[in-house]
């Protein structure tokens, strides 16, 4: 392995080489915290500023120009540095057109000051052919970023894109702040040359590696010693120098991961669920691993040839397409489909995944997981066994995460794991349904007290008007309260399954102006809600009992039997606090008894 170091300044990067993110790298992936620094550290920097260590290989070389250098770490330095001149060079151009025609010298200038910045985000050769001095994958990061106002690609925005985007916002904010407390033209010109020459100060030392073979092993070898990359770049890295020494292939490779990559983080709001996914994934097929250990065993099990690389690859895929319906990314289930087994499609499982979202439990994806890929993949789970499975995982976590308010454990997680890899390994019907029978009752036998769940259901309330502590928001979620009632109304056969819950709001039967300013007034509790279309709401307003009731009978909203008891009582009768009180302990008794079994 050969390696050769250079000190060089962000301006002889940028003037002498050209540089490109691999196919194996990870996105772009800095926000504030990341840009906060490098505003402060190098922007801001009264001197230059030592940038720390690029690492890089020459992918091409060009007689009487620029080599091409891949680069291994540092990409998301040098990528920020891009983008913070990108900002100085449309400021220039901004700071031009502010200015009246009898500026013209001053305005020549800031004309050569952006053509002077310009190049340092594209560059030309003798045949004035243009080359990105940085080349990523982003379509977007050269036609907003190198070369604004070029024919745009109308490629869809990845989550490394829209991070791309964001720091440009972010230094936009930041540089023109800069220069809007000045007056002078002159000034604006001298403070955008100052901020662009403390960037190109900045000193990094460029350790050049001579194959790429040696890029591979760097880069994994720096970043499982204690460096801050994530897991899913480290399986990328795995993946695609795995499949294939072919840079074709490896683009192919790249191309597949990277729809993974977008499927799971398509929201954009967690760059940490795709570590989590891998290690889901791993854990609804496999022996639960810790995450910090997961990719060495995952690199283990390739390395021995009992997982291939193509293998592994077709098992992310596979889960992702699973994995995306998970955690709020993608609500949009698949339809049913005539002579297809697509266990997403059933309302029953979709509602169950909603009832997890609602509880903010993540620790059974696994368990999920594996009972749809079971589904969709054999004939070994009947449609019956998957819903009891599904509706056990909702209503234990309805029961010791909702209602009793316990967290996720080590033995959670390990039950979860058992179930899932047994399901996987089962080979007949008859293993298929053992499994799932003693999955159901090791659910059943850790569920909390009954009274202790009884009791944390009386106190659901609905107190929107009021200030609420923390433990009175977890009992008083609209999210919680519209699934409880949601829930109860399919159940008891008021309601079909897969129910949108937009079209319900909730209705305090005695109004809520009756109430006191205590969240335990029975006026805000279980027992005074009742479910209503939203159209019905409006029209209710805070009419008492007996006005509403009409509307009530008459608009067919689902109704337990409490409810429809005071519904046919003569129109004198309004619900006392006890009334209040009474339908609570009911309603408790209904759900643990009929609603949130475990059976």
């Amino acid at each position: 392995m050969e390696i050769a170091s250079k000190t060089k300044t962000i301006q002889s990067c940028f003037s002498d080489c050209l540089y490109e993110v691999p196919n194996f790298q990870r996105p772009y992936s800095w926000v504030d915290d990341q840009l906060e620094d490098y505003w402060n550290d190098v922007v801001l920097a009264n001197g230059d500023f030592f940038f720390g260590t690029t690492v890089t290989w020459i992918s091409e070389k060009r007689p009487l120009f620029h080599y091409t250098y891949s680069l291994i770490d540092g990409q998301q330095r040098l990528t920020t540095s891009a983008v913070a001149l990108s900002v100085i060079r449309d400021l220039f151009q901004v700071v031009h057109d502010s200015l009246s025609d009898d500026s013209e010298d001053l305005k020549v200038i800031l004309l050569e000051q952006k053509a002077a910045t310009q190049k340092y985000l594209i560059t030309k050769d003798d045949d004035f052919k243009e080359y990105a001095v940085i080349k990523r994958p982003e379509p977007q990061f050269w036609e907003d970023i190198q070369k604004p106002g070029s024919i745009p690609s109308g490629a869809a925005w990845s989550t490394s894109a829209r991070l791309v985007g964001q720091a440009r916002t972010y230094f936009e904010r930041k540089i023109t702040a800069e220069i809007s407390q000045l007056t002078d033209p002159q000034s604006k010109l001298e403070r955008l040359k100052t901020l662009r020459n403390n960037m190109l100060q900045a000193r990094v030392i460029q350790v050049e590696l001579s194959s790429e073979e040696d890029a591979f092993l760097i880069f994994e070898t720096l970043n499982t010693r204690g460096a801050d990359l994530k897991l899913a770049d480290l399986v990328k890295n795995m993946l695609v120098r795995g499949l294939s020494e072919d840079p074709a292939d490896r683009d192919a490779v790249a191309t597949r991961w990277q729809s993974v990559v977008d499927d799971i983080t398509s929201n954009g709001d967690n760059p940490d669920s795709m570590d989590r996914f891998i290690w889901q994934s791993w854990n609804s097929r496999r022996d639960a691993v810790k995450e910090p250990e997961l990719y060495k065993k995952l690199k283990a099990l390739v390395s021995t040839d009992g997982l291939t690389y193509k293998q592994y690859l077709d098992e992310i895929e596979t889960d992702s397409r699973i994995f995306r319906h998970l955690e709020g990314v993608e609500r949009n289930f698949p339809k049913r489909a005539s002579g297809s087994r697509q266990a997403l499609a059933i309302p029953e499982v979709q509602d169950s995944i909603r009832a997890l979202e609602v509880f903010n439990v993540s620790v059974a994806n696994s368990a999920v997981i594996a009972l749809v890929r079971k589904y969709n993949e054999t004939q070994l789970i009947t449609e019956k066994q998957l819903k009891r499975a599904m509706a056990a995982i909702e209503n234990f976590h309805f029961q010791f995460t909702a209602m009793a308010n316990s967290g996720s454990t080590g033995g959670t997680r390990g039950r979860y794991n058992r179930f899932s890899v047994t399901l996987a390994d089962a080979g007949t019907k008859q293993g298929v349904s053992l499994a799932i029978d003693d999955f159901v009752a090791r659910l059943r036998s850790s569920l909390p007290p009954r009274v202790r769940v009884e009791g944390a259901f009386q106190k659901v309330g609905y107190a929107p008007q009021l200030t609420l502590t923390a433990a009175q928001r977890s009992r008083g979620a609209a999210s919680l309260i519209r699934y409880i009632l949601i829930t109860m109304a399919k159940r008891l056969g008021n309601l079909p399954p897969a129910q949108d819950g937009s079209a319900w709001t909730i209705e305090h039967i005695v109004p809520q102006n009756t109430a006191t300013k205590m969240f335990d007034d029975p006026v805000y509790s279980i027992g005074n809600l009742a479910l209503l279309s939203a159209k019905t709401n409006s029209s209710s307003g805070d009419a008492d009992f007996a006005t509403k009731k009409a509307g009530l009978v008459s608009s067919g909203f689902p109704k337990d039997p409490v409810l429809t008891d005071w519904l046919e009582r003569d129109a004198t009768f309004t619900p006392s606090a006890g009334d209040l009180a009474k339908r609570s302990q009911e309603l408790a008794k209904l759900a643990l008894d009929s609603i949130w079994t475990v059976a």
